[in-house]
């Protein structure tokens, strides 16, 4: 772990995971986030950053310089489905647009409680169909995501497939939950490890996002999904972390059904890392083996 990252570790362990409880503030972690897009660096001047409208639905575009394909990146942000924002993940997506070289679009989706599931979810699969109808090839499209966006990402596959929809051409998804019922075995066994996230947060957003649902509907827990001819997917995800087993039993249940699945294990780190890529190296390194991923997938 480099000397950033455990300074930054600390930090988090400290200041954070105190107020990661069952009882949630929505305002607070809402302040929280416009709080990460006021400490971001800025973007490079070769990426060229505007407001996007996907079938309605709000989107941040980002937009390299050398840019030479018209594919594109769906990227939906974490937040525990209640927070977060496009903006709050530019640490990810500027990068990704520049290392992959295609344009990415950080999706706006409705929040809970205001808006519980599906509309999060509807919004990911009106914005998919947009840029379809835009005349993108799904060949062309990766859909990307971190923490509850990873989950909204292998949610969108499963919705698509159902709906009778063509996948795209790859999956990303960074510290990604697969299962709102919170089973895994690592949220017990790196409960003291995790330097960001417990188990009573973890419920508690489950009961935000979904109030009455069943945690074991697919589009909820997408472990619990039939996942046979979902894309090639890479899941990125911490060792030390609650949801690391929500990311090995996902990847492990996807191989079996025959999908080329990246399943890459780093340790020490906390949960969704690349956040903070414009602290700690880690983060550009990660990001780094995911633009090597996309581009051999997309023929680059």
């Amino acid at each position: 772990m480099s000397k950033q990252a455990a300074q930054l570790s600390e930090c988090l362990r400290q200041t954070f995971k105190p107020h990661m409880t069952g009882t949630l503030d929505i305002s607070a972690t809402r302040a929280q986030g416009e709080a990460i897009v006021s400490s971001q660096q800025p973007a490079p001047e070769d990426i060229q950053i505007s407001d996007a409208n996907l079938g309605g639905i709000p989107a941040e575009q980002l937009r390299p310089q050398s840019s030479h394909t018209n594919g594109a990146i769906l990227y939906l942000h974490g937040g525990a489905w209640s927070a977060g924002s496009a903006q709050a993940v530019r640490a990810i997506t500027w990068r990704l647009a520049k290392k992959v070289g295609i344009t990415v679009y950080s999706l706006a989706y409705r929040l809970a409680p205001e808006h519980p599931y599906p509309a999060g979810l509807d919004d990911c699969v009106q914005a998919y169909d947009a840029l379809l109808e835009q005349g993108l090839p799904a060949s062309s499209i990766v859909v990307a995501g971190d923490s509850a966006g990873g989950n909204l990402t292998l949610a969108l596959a499963l919705r698509l497939k159902a709906e009778g929809k063509p996948q795209p051409a790859a999956l990303v998804c960074l510290s990604p939950n697969t299962d709102l019922t919170c089973s895994g075995e690592s949220i017990t066994t790196n409960v003291d490890a995790d330097v960001l996230i417990t188990p009573a947060f973890l419920a508690a957003i489950a009961r935000v996002y979904s109030p009455e649902g069943n945690l074991t509907q697919p589009f909820l827990s997408p472990l619990y999904g039939d996942v046979a001819g979902l894309p090639p997917t890479y899941f990125l995800v911490s060792g030390a972390e609650l949801l690391l087993d929500d990311s090995r039993r996902m990847a492990e249940k996807m191989k079996g059904a025959g999908v080329e699945v990246v399943l890459d294990i780093w340790s020490e780190l906390w949960h969704d890392w690349p956040s903070f890529s414009d602290q700690v190296p880690e983060g550009e390194q990660a990001l780094e083996k995911i633009a090597a991923f996309l581009s051999n997938v997309l023929g680059k």
